[in-house]
């Protein structure tokens, strides 16, 4: 009986819904964002500004989506795996995503690792 008590933990363990925070100053951008993560079954916080590293711990995403521009100063704050998203091309060499395909590919790739 004992065993299957703990089988049944690491089931339910492993079939846990990725949890996904999306933060971003754009209203409407943060919304789409959030419904691209809603169609592939992410449990999603769409935050609106910047959040405090409180706020991220107690909804403990598995990832951050941060929809650009984002303060330099938050990215040496937070400790979860995040992914740019920006509608508009960057100069910089950030890997950034802007289309619902490119997010849920990449959000995979970092919910893998």
């Amino acid at each position: 009986m004992c065993k299957t008590l703990s089988l049944t933990k690491i089931n339910i363990v492993a079939m846990e819904t990725p949890r996904i925070m999306v933060i971003g100053s754009n209203i409407t951008t943060v919304q789409r964002v959030s419904s691209y993560c809603l169609k592939h079954n992410f449990e999603v916080f769409p935050y609106y500004g910047i959040p405090l590293v409180e706020e991220i711990t107690l909804f403990a995403p598995h990832a951050l989506v941060l929809c650009l521009p984002i303060p330099d100063d938050f990215l040496s704050q937070i400790l979860q795996p995040y992914i740019f998203w920006s509608e508009q091309p960057l100069e910089e060499k950030l890997l950034s995503v802007s289309t619902s395909t490119e997010l849920y590919v990449h959000l995979h790739k970092v919910l893998e690792a």
